[in-house]
């Protein structure tokens, strides 16, 4: 009997290229906001960004035009 599991894409580690980007993009909406990256909302766009992220949003712009919807 053969084991299955699946695997779903947030169980999935996060590399240091993916960490770059979520970062640039975290960047990128904290400064058009003129927020300071360790309040807590900048906190909370983080932790959107990387859901949508591993959710399959994948394209910088796209994350920070999603992140942006949240605010």
């Amino acid at each position: 009997m053969m084991l299955r599991s699946s695997i779903h894409p947030h169980d999935l580690p996060l590399f240091s290229e993916d960490l770059d980007l979520l970062s640039q993009v975290l960047d990128k909406v904290c400064d058009e906001r003129g927020l300071v990256k360790t309040t807590p909302e900048a906190e909370r766009i983080g932790a959107v960004i990387i859901q949508l992220y591993r959710q399959g949003v994948k394209d910088g712009g796209k994350l920070a035009d999603l992140a942006k919807t949240y605010l």
